[in-house]
């Protein structure tokens, strides 16, 4: 933190514009060296960015941000260059010639400024999302991160544990004030804190799986349409499609964008008896598909008989696990005449009837994948936000110490497990945000980080 530090914000390679950055103590003294000036706060300035001998190196514009208003809440200098990697190497190697001015550490700017308070632990963590988003969902949920969307429901949590707490710790520790409580008013209290850790966590689960790309693998026996519906949901025809079973032997695999949420689509080959070597090797390949899959498309063809489409499902039953969840495609719906549509039968299992030749039903497939991810336990997805597995973790853990003062508060009425259970569960809510963090958590996040930013 003594040490000044440099490094380019833009990407590597030639471009119309590169931005160099500096932070820390030496700032101002580096934008005497190289500008001869230090520019009016906050003000873009034009000016020459010379060397240390006093030749132009190059021509662009200045940025002065006088510590604390700035990013990291240091001294902070921007330099806008031409995008020439020659000439901002040049600067970089002159403004390295000043005693205690290094070369950033990937993420060390907002490593900086999340230790100087401008910025919590989410909203740091967000800054990375928010880089590498790749779907107009997942910049939304990362701005609501970075924007603070997040912190201000854990902090709520927080303020909301610490009022209970400030009554049950005066109560230990002033007996003789004989301060008393209503049981009942700690009673709603605890479930309007559980209340509002349940909302937050059904969020962070979604926020969660729009960032993970949720895997959707498409399974079933031979000659049903997989590829076909591979193909239709891809746009590409990428599967080959004959009418020749077992034509698919090894895993496709292809993203797909349904409203903003990119979704992983994984085509592979039909289950049947065959003495083909290669085959079964696909065949072993769908298996290992199926057990890393987030939801499964069991493909049936509508031409099929109503005893056949059983036995096929209950085969498929026996060999997914108990905890993977599957809709059931009923293609080939343009043979048996039958309309477009989504049901639900007898045993929750949910039925798709679509054509993937003709396309008639692709949209309801989509409409219902899509709504299957980010409608579950009424999560409005309007307020979703990116998260870590780590946050995942801790609210768990959270909403499971919170379940346990509960009903030992309702049971035993003891004031001192109350204290020591409340306090456990700001601890935990003080990670998330980083107010109590461990240096291995801090490193591991900000490795992550790209050198500049």
């Amino acid at each position: 933190m003594n040490d000044t530090i440099i490094a380019q914000a833009t990407p590597y390679g030639r471009s119309g514009i590169g931005v160099l950055r500096i932070s820390g103590t030496k700032s101002e003294y580096v934008s005497k060296k190289i500008l001869s000036k230090v520019p009016v706060a906050r003000y873009a300035c034009y000016t020459d960015f010379l060397s240390f001998s006093g030749e132009v190196i190059d021509h662009g514009i200045a940025l002065w941000f006088p510590k604390p208003f700035s990013f990291t809440g240091e001294d902070v200098l921007e330099l806008h260059t031409h995008g020439n990697p020659v000439i901002l190497d040049l600067i970089i190697k002159n403004i390295l010639l000043i005693q205690n001015v290094r070369i950033a550490r990937p993420g060390e700017f907002s490593e900086r400024a999340f230790l100087n308070g401008k910025i919590d632990l989410i909203q740091a963590e967000s800054i990375i999302k928010l880089i590498n988003a790749d779907s107009e969902l997942h910049v939304k949920s990362a701005l609501r991160s970075l924007n603070g969307f997040f912190s201000k429901q854990i902090k709520d949590i927080i303020f909301q544990v610490t009022c209970i707490r400030i009554e049950v710790e005066a109560s230990l520790n002033f007996p003789e004030d004989d301060i008393n409580f209503s049981n009942h008013d700690i009673d709603s209290k605890l479930d309007k804190i559980f209340l509002i850790v349940k909302n937050i966590l059904c969020s962070a689960k979604l926020g969660s799986i729009i960032h993970e790309r949720p895997k959707v693998v498409i399974v079933g026996p031979t000659n049903v349409g997989k590829s076909s519906i591979f193909n239709a949901l891809t746009l590409n025809d990428t599967a080959i499609v004959t009418e020749i079973p077992g034509t698919t032997r090894d895993i496709l695999n292809e993203y797909i964008n349904i409203n903003g949420m990119i979704f992983q689509i994984t085509d592979t080959a039909g289950f049947r008896e065959t003495k083909n070597i290669i085959e079964k090797i696909g065949i072993n390949k769908t298996l290992e598909q199926i057990n890393s899959a987030q939801h499964i498309f069991f493909v049936l063809d509508s031409t099929f008989s109503l005893y056949k489409k059983k036995f096929l499902i209950s085969n498929f039953l026996k060999i997914i696990n108990t905890n993977t969840k599957f809709t059931i495609i009923i293609n080939k719906i343009d043979q048996t005449k039958e309309e477009p549509r989504i049901k639900k039968y007898r045993g929750g299992n949910t039925y798709i009837f679509i054509s993937a030749k003709t396309g008639f039903g692709i949209e309801i497939l989509k409409n219902h994948l899509y709504f299957y991810f980010t409608g579950n336990d009424n999560c409005n997805s309007e307020t979703v936000f990116l998260s870590r597995r780590r946050h995942l973790n801790i609210l768990n853990h959270v909403k499971l110490c919170i379940l346990d003062i509960i009903k030992n508060w309702s049971q035993e009425n003891n004031v001192e497990f109350l204290a020591e259970g409340l306090k456990n569960v700001q601890n935990l809510l003080n990670g998330i945000t980083g107010a109590v963090t461990s240096k291995e958590i801090l490193n591991s996040i900000f490795q992550e980080f790209c050198i500049g930013k």
